[in-house]
């Protein structure tokens, strides 16, 4: 049997799936890994284990469930599919998972790990498969719930992430790519939209790059790494460049992903111009220039004037000169 086994997140966490906030605090559980990958040859299976804490002074009763989960929201919030014919059989493996047992109590403040088996059918389609282990728990936290919640029933789970070993399609795109086209100061918001129409889920590596209209680079983020589940679509967003710029711009993400780093690359074009800004500065310069043009009336021209004057006094005096000297 050939299998790998990763831990997506060691930390010990709580994954409560439909439950309000207000009940969660009731809730004394975590659950440890939160996700956990675990790669198979089809025909084969894998074991994997799953401890679920009590962190309460009193026992906790529940009972054990699997079931198939999908994203489907561009926010990568997990959702429990717990009846099977809502499940796409693409991504479904719930029945593919045998539990020890389906009920268990964990005793106060300590933990139960829970060893399951993964059995892949022999004509299983190489590919992602998505499946929910979860701890529904019983009297008396499911009675406090109830009247607290409107009857919804809290659930810790983990998370599995089945990789069917075999050649698998890797397709995923930048959906879109949108700025305001126009925008008074920066930075910049962007939001992207990534889809991914592959077998697998991907984690994009890339960045958001912004370059003036001669290419010079003014700015580089990175892009968050998260996951996109196949058949769903991801939001990104970031804030790129600095306050102070005039001009167009071009903004551009790119990014790899996948086994073979696929690339993936769109752009966009804004324009960004501080227009009051301007404006004032333009409405200043033309004060200036009638102020300077009337400083220059009052004091430049009238020296020129006195000095044609006084030049016009000269010519008499040198006349009159002459004239006196001629009489002489």
């Amino acid at each position: 049997m050939k299998k790998g086994l990763g831990l997506l997140l060691t930390t010990v966490a709580v994954l409560v799936i439909t439950l309000p906030v207000h009940a969660q605090s009731i809730l004394p559980l975590t659950v440890g890994p939160a996700r956990q990958q675990i790669a198979v040859n089809p025909g084969e299976e894998a074991q994997f284990t799953v401890k679920f804490y009590n962190q309460s002074d009193a026992p906790v009763s529940g009972y054990i469930k699997t079931a198939d989960f999908m994203v489907d929201d561009d926010l990568g919030t997990p959702r429990l599919i717990e009846n099977g014919a809502q499940a796409s059989p693409k991504f479904s493996a719930s029945v593919w998972v045998t539990l020890p047992y389906d009920r268990m109590t964990i005793a106060a403040n300590d933990k139960v790990a829970v060893q399951a088996t993964l059995k892949v059918p022999a004509n299983a389609r190489p590919g992602g498969r998505y499946v929910a282990l979860f701890f529904e728990p019983v009297s008396p936290f499911a009675t406090q719930v109830t009247e607290s919640a409107s009857g919804i029933v809290p659930r810790v789970a983990s998370l599995l992430y089945v990789r069917v070993n075999g050649p698998i399609t890797e397709n995923a795109f930048i959906s879109n790519l949108f700025a305001k086209s126009f925008s008074e100061y920066g930075p910049i918001e962007v939001t992207a939209q990534i889809a991914n129409n592959g077998d697998y889920h991907i984690r994009p590596r890339g960045s958001f790059t912004i370059s003036n209209i001669l290419g010079g680079v003014i700015q580089q983020l990175p892009l968050k790494e998260e996951n996109i589940f196949p058949d769903a679509v991801r939001v990104f967003s970031t804030s790129i460049g600095e306050k102070w710029m005039m001009g167009q711009y071009k903004v551009t993400l790119n990014a790899l992903y996948g086994e073979k780093n696929q690339v993936m690359e769109r752009s966009i074009n804004v324009v960004v111009f501080p227009w009051r800004v301007a404006s004032v500065t333009l409405l200043t310069l033309v004060i200036l220039g009638i102020i300077g043009r009337a400083v220059y009336k009052n004091i430049v021209v009238k020296e020129a004037s006195l000095e044609e004057e006084l030049s016009a006094e000269k010519k008499e005096i040198e006349k009159l000169k002459k004239e006196l000297g001629k009489r002489e």
